[in-house]
């Protein structure tokens, strides 16, 4: 197992208590449009609503990740920081594009897979329903082999020339 393995799970895991928090704000909006509106009534609106709390997290992290602190929330809680694999700091549009990958599209997928569930999707024996199941599925399993393994790197670290290292020794 790579190193750093535990320290990056937790890190992830302490970051999502995070991004949860930002979701579940986001619910009483939702219950007013659905309830209120004729627009909770199409699945579109569910696909199109349903990417506002991934885009925005994938925004904090990934100006979290390139600015002085080099590191989300729960990364600096585990003495963690990103750099770019020369050690240098990772760029904006890195970051962005790192934390797309980490935390868009499996949101995103997930999302997508959930959506489809409650509209009878897998009832019906829609494709996107099922394509979505197994990307999501798949990628989960990539990211965590990926990042427990090896060099630790996942697809979003080499997807821009990133890593994670130890800023600071852990903590006892």
């Amino acid at each position: 197992m790579h190193p750093l393995a535990r320290r990056r799970c937790l890190a992830h895991l302490t970051d999502c208590v995070g991004y949860l928090g930002i979701a579940a704000a986001m619910v009483p909006a939702g219950v007013l449009v659905a309830t209120r509106t004729d627009l909770g009534a199409s699945p579109m609106y569910s696909y199109l609503v349903s990417t506002v709390p991934p885009l925005l997290v994938t925004a904090l992290a990934a100006r979290a990740e390139s600015g002085p602190r080099r590191a989300t929330w729960g990364k600096r809680r585990q003495g963690l920081v990103v750099t770019g694999t020369d050690g240098q700091p990772l760029g904006p549009g890195a970051a962005l594009m790192r934390n797309a990958a980490k935390i868009l599209v499996p949101w995103q997928l997930g999302h997508v897979c959930a959506i489809s569930a409650a509209w009878g999707g897998f009832g019906t024996g829609d494709p996107l329903a099922y394509g979505a199941s197994l990307a999501v599925y798949a990628l989960i399993g990539t990211y965590a082999w990926l990042n427990l393994r090896g060099e630790g790197q996942g697809i979003h670290d080499r997807l821009v020339g990133a890593r994670v290292a130890a800023a600071i020794p852990a903590q006892a």
